[in-house]
């Protein structure tokens, strides 16, 4: 069985040879390649069940909207500045800069840290929204045809290797591995997340509740742009899986009544088109999801990629993997990387990684891995990361009991 059949088959409630580990996300050993097929090849070696990414389908606006960017300075202080005209009127945001981000040559549209950097939002919900269509415009064929031919060598890696290929949302950070995202825009599928870029969430939040017509609208918007962009990885790659980045569509920012009525609906939308190729869906959460876990799951995805038991808020694995298993659906994650790989010791590392094999594991559907991220580039963080995989690696094949037999 080689490691895509194995993520497959456990996707599936099949049987596997063992639970597979694939990290969600690996930086710092990225940030140590020279290439994908580099970065690929070392976790590889390392043993791990990893993917290959098929490319990222890059944004543009609607021909009929222009982008222009410049800097003023405010009490010394540089403000990044853009607009966007479009037949409706123009989107203009402004941003400050703080611990030198943004400069000139990074000053990305969708980002985290331009949420608390803001001086003005970009887009205004209540008068911006038609606007917001033609600054997510259709994609260009020389895009496509550039995704076309990143996929075909991403399939040329994954076919060498027996690996699992993930379309929709990337996880890349600026290195010299990735020189054609200038500045790293955090694109792809995305759903509310969006939002938070866009407008920032206060004013999200408090419209969700007191105005929900509009940020359904809102939704609808960046659903259709999600539905085409998904249109298209299905159609020019081969790409098993797709992924829609969903940090922020938790119940720190939304209530279970609003997330029903205007998040899940757009999220069944894209799972149903993902199926309706044959292809498996992944929803990228990682805290506070227990009140909407029976929502998130009516809506058919096949894997959440997340569950941080310690950083996390609400992520009982008990109860989660109940509910998982109940729904034949797949739990991606288990442990946390920055509380526990990152900020842990060995012996801790070990126990996170044997307690979530063994809470996680039993009746099938668990894929093991640090959540979100192993990034830290320190002699300690090293260390555990090995001690991660070797644990994994002893304990991956339970016996009959589902149960890991202590040490004497």
């Amino acid at each position: 069985m080689n490691s895509k059949e194995r993520m497959l088959a456990t996707m599936n409630y099949q049987e596997t040879d063992y639970i597979p580990c694939a990290f969600m996300m690996f930086f710092n050993l990225m940030y140590k390649s020279d290439s994908w097929e580099e970065y690929i090849e070392k976790q590889v070696r390392l043993g791990l069940d990893t993917f290959v990414h098929v490319g990222q389908l890059k944004h543009s606006l609607s021909p009929d909207a222009s982008y222009s960017e410049w800097v003023e300075k405010k009490d010394g202080t540089k403000i990044f500045c853009r607009k966007i005209d479009t037949p409706k009127g123009p989107l203009t945001g402004r941003v400050r800069q703080t611990d030198g981000w943004p400069t000139e040559g990074n000053f990305p549209i969708f980002n985290d840290w331009i949420v608390t950097r803001a001086e003005e939002v970009l887009v205004k919900p209540e008068q911006d929204l038609e606007k917001l269509k033609y600054f997510l415009g259709a994609f260009r064929d020389e895009d496509i045809r550039t995704l076309k031919e990143s996929a075909a060598a991403a399939k040329k890696l994954a076919d060498r290797y027996g690996l699992l290929q993930i379309g929709g949302w990337q996880p890349v950070r600026d290195t010299k591995m990735t020189p054609f995202i200038r500045g790293n825009s955090d694109g792809g599928v995305v759903g509310c997340d969006m939002m938070a870029w866009l407008s920032g969430y206060e004013e999200i939040m408090y419209l969700s509740m007191l105005n929900p017509q509009i940020i359904k609208e809102y939704a609808r918007i960046i659903n259709e742009w999600n539905l085409r962009q998904i249109g298209i990885y299905l159609d020019v790659t081969d790409a098993d899986i797709i992924w829609r980045r969903a940090w922020y569509e938790t119940t720190e920012f939304w209530t279970p009544e609003a997330y029903r009525g205007i998040i899940a609906p757009t999220l069944k939308k894209e799972v149903e088109l993902v199926h309706q190729a044959g292809k498996k869906f992944g929803y990228i959460m990682t805290s506070a999801f227990l009140p909407l876990l029976d929502d998130i799951l009516a809506t058919g995805i096949d894997v959440m990629i997340g569950l941080d038991p310690a950083q996390g808020k609400g992520t009982e694995l008990d109860i989660v993997k109940s509910k998982f298993l109940d729904n034949k659906k797949t739990i991606w994650g288990g442990v946390s990387g920055a509380m526990t790989v990152e900020q842990g010791n060995a012996m801790e590392t070990e126990k996170a990684v044997m307690n979530a094999i063994e809470k996680l594991s039993n009746g099938g559907g668990f894929i093991l891995s640090p959540v979100d991220n192993v990034r830290e580039e320190t002699d300690v963080v090293w260390q555990n990361t090995n001690v991660f995989i070797d644990t994994w690696k002893k304990h991956r094949t339970l016996p009959a009991s589902g149960k890991i037999k202590s040490r004497k």
